[in-house]
C-alpha cells in the first residue's frame, strides 16, 4: 500500500485503537498499536491493539480496555457542550465520532470472554460468530448516540 493509502488508514483507525492503549495503559497493562497488521484470521483488519495480559488482570479491567473506544461518546457529549448551536464543527465531528467509537466483532469478543483473554494472555479470543452482527447493531446506536448528541 502506498504511504498515502497507509497514512489515511491510519488517521481512520488509530484513535479507536488508541482509546484501547491509554486505557490499558492507565491500568498498567503495556499496550501495543499496528496499523494494517498481517493477520491470518478471517477479513483483515486495518488497526490491531493488543497487551500482554497477566493471568491476576480483573474482569472488569480487560472489559474497561474492550470497551474504551465508547468514550468517543463522552467526547461527542462535550463537543456538545463547547460548541455553539449550529456549528459546522458539529456536523462535521459526527462521521470520526462515530467511526472511532464503534466496537468491533473482536472488541465484543473480548468484553464477553475476559477469561478466555487471561487464559490466552493476549486480547485475543475466538469468534463464536454472534459478535460480528451484534458490532453492525451496536454500530448503528453508536452512531445514533453521536448524532443525537451533536445535532440535538
Amino acid at each position: 500500500m502506498s504511504r498515502i493509502g497507509r497514512l489515511l488508514v491510519a488517521v481512520a483507525v488509530l484513535p479507536h485503537e488508541a482509546a484501547h492503549a491509554a486505557v490499558a495503559r492507565l491500568f498498567g497493562l503495556d499496550a501495543e498499536v499496528e496499523v494494517l497488521p498481517a493477520w491470518e484470521g478471517a477479513g483483515r483488519p486495518l488497526g490491531r491493539f493488543d497487551a500482554t495480559v497477566p493471568e491476576a488482570t480483573p474482569s472488569a479491567v480487560i472489559r474497561a480496555v474492550a470497551l474504551a473506544p465508547l468514550l468517543y461518546i463522552a467526547a461527542a457529549a462535550l463537543l456538545d457542550v463547547l460548541l455553539p448551536g449550529g456549528s459546522d464543527l458539529r456536523f462535521l465531528a459526527i462521521a470520526p465520532l462515530a467511526y472511532w467509537a464503534a466496537l468491533s466483532n473482536g472488541d465484543l469478543a473480548v468484553a464477553a470472554d475476559p477469561e478466555g483473554v487471561r487464559e490466552r494472555g493476549r486480547f485475543l479470543v475466538a469468534d463464536e460468530g454472534w459478535s460480528g452482527p451484534t458490532a453492525d447493531a451496536l454500530t448503528v446506536l453508536t452512531t445514533g448516540a453521536v448524532a443525537g448528541l451533536l445535532l440535538a
